[in-house]
């Protein structure tokens, strides 16, 4: 009985192997990142703080910057669930610079500057313009919770 498992699985691999072959299957097309954006929840966040707190400046918009992990299952549920909601994106989009923090990555400002500890990813802080941290996020919250969260923000950054 073994025997006829191992041939099954062996077969189906090698199906598999030709199926990509034939159809030129690439896993290079599906990017969470490149060297200057992470493709997250069907957004495009920056990976420089600095570039999006300047780009903050000039716009006078507050800066979401999504703290998050490839291993972190909760990350994929929030970025599918709650980064994914119509609302959110057209939120984030229209009203806020957006910067991505890998944790196993960006070290230097996940471990620096913004302290990453006591919780798992996923976590996003509200920065001012200046970098000042005005509200957070810890944890896959949904998408009712982040849009209350991130509307008054954005109305305590328009009113400065």
């Amino acid at each position: 009985m073994k025997t006829k498992k191992l041939i099954t699985i062996l077969v189906l691999i090698m199906i598999l192997a030709i199926a990509v072959g034939t159809y030129n299957i690439s896993l290079s097309k599906f990017k969470l990142s490149d060297q200057n954006t992470s493709y997250l929840g069907g957004l495009n966040w920056s990976r420089s703080l600095d570039k999006s707190l300047l780009q903050a400046q000039q716009e006078n918009k507050p800066v979401a910057m999504y703290f998050w992990a490839v291993w972190c299952q909760y990350c994929a549920k929030f970025q599918t669930d709650t980064l994914g909601n119509p609302q959110v994106k057209k939120l984030l989009e229209e009203d806020f610079i957006t910067v991505a923090m890998d944790l196993d990555v960006d070290k230097y400002v996940s471990y620096g500057s913004y302290s990453y500890s006591g919780y798992p990813p996923p976590k996003v802080l509200f920065l001012d313009p200046s970098g000042k941290e005005l509200a957070g996020i810890y944890g896959a919250q949904d998408a009712a919770y982040f849009i209350s969260v991130a509307t008054k923000v954005r109305d305590q950054v328009r009113s400065k």
